[in-house]
């Protein structure tokens, strides 16, 4: 089946942290043909040399109208979040120019845009639908069970210090790695990016009512083994388990069983993201946490390369070897290969 066409929109916001979901999308996507992003404040260019050094033949426009034309996409994806979750401003706009133009729209937002009856007129003027993520998993419910102990696949859950820190990334580096292996391997989602990127088992966490969290969890990880029996399921992260307004992890933890747990750190971050009041943790004090609710072992550690140089990540790695004895990595420039020769040497 061929896959939709899709445009990227992250006016203004591509980069920074709020950019994320473009950011994903770049590095990854199985769900959608990616035909460009969309930031008018941004030089043109190829997307993945601006996002993070790799040329990915996916061309940055800055203006809307010339993306559409020159790409001939059927799809335009909100690529960008806001705090609380509504459109950023001015991108109604966009949405509206799009569906004018006989796009589709596609958003992960907890606004819902098809109860917006600008938009929703102009979709059924012109044909077109609009995806809510999050509405999706509104309704879901799905009580635990503890049938997870059927599960044997080695699962493991990919933590971080901060929201916004690169748990989904390296989680679906390591996802790669093991595939080229020739592992048998799935992620499991549990944000609205990780559905966009295609993945077959997860759920939005976010947008569930909190009573059928951790059985969504669970439900994702007994269809990923009933359908495919992968040998190993890495369980992509939320927020932080320290974090006071984006808290996540804990159910992960606790519904999933995980069998370890990477973390992601920033080390030159100074606060938490959106909350300059707010130091960052010593990541020594979530891994224990971690350590306390599962009785498993860290595995490795990620860096966010956000504000360093290489000689920042070179002293940042020595560092936490030392403190933690596991492989501590920058994921996008090195790889997860030692993570995955961990989890191997683990699992067998």
């Amino acid at each position: 089946m061929e896959k939709h066409r899709a445009i990227l929109y992250a006016d203004r916001l591509f980069n920074c942290a709020d950019g994320k979901t473009t950011h994903g999308l770049v590095r990854y996507s199985n769900k959608y043909k990616i035909t460009c992003v969309v930031d008018t404040t941004l030089a043109e260019g190829d997307a993945g040399q601006k996002l993070d050094g790799i040329q990915r033949g996916i061309p940055l426009y800055n203006d809307l109208k010339r993306a559409i034309e020159l790409t001939q996409a059927d799809t335009f994806i909100v690529g960008a979040v806001s705090e609380g979750g509504i459109l950023p401003n001015s991108y109604d706009k966009a949405v509206e120019y799009s569906l004018k133009n006989g796009l589709n729209i596609v958003s992960g937002l907890h606004e819902f845009l098809s109860d917006n009856p600008v938009f929703s007129r102009l979709a059924k003027k012109n044909g077109c639908s609009i995806i809510d993520i999050r509405k999706i998993y509104r309704d879901y419910k799905r009580f635990y069970t503890g049938e997870i102990k059927k599960v044997k696949s080695f699962r493991v859950a990919v933590l971080g210090t901060d929201s916004a820190i690169g748990k989904r990334t390296i989680a679906v580096l390591l996802n790669k790695e093991l595939l080229d292996r020739n592992r048998k391997t799935d992620m499991i989602f549990t944000g609205q990016t990780g559905w966009l990127q295609g993945w077959p088992h997860g759920v939005v966490l976010d947008a569930m009512i909190n009573d059928f969290v951790s059985g969504g969890i669970e439900g994702a990880i007994l269809d990923s083994w009933k359908e495919d029996k992968p040998e190993y399921m890495i369980i992509e992260g939320q927020g932080s388990l320290v974090h006071p307004f984006f808290p996540g992890g804990f159910e992960i933890l606790a519904a999933g069983r995980v069998d370890g747990f990477i973390l992601v750190d920033a080390p030159n971050r100074k606060s938490l993201d959106g909350f300059p009041d707010y130091p960052m943790p010593d990541p020594r004090k979530v891994i224990k946490i971690a350590e306390l609710l599962t009785d498993k072992p860290l595995l490795g550690i990620g860096i966010n390369r956000e504000n360093m140089d290489k000689d920042d990540i070179e002293m940042s790695i020595e560092r936490l070897s030392k403190i933690f004895k596991v492989p501590v990595l920058e994921p996008i420039s090195m790889g997860v290969r030692e993570i995955a020769d961990v989890l191997e040497d683990l699992n067998g």
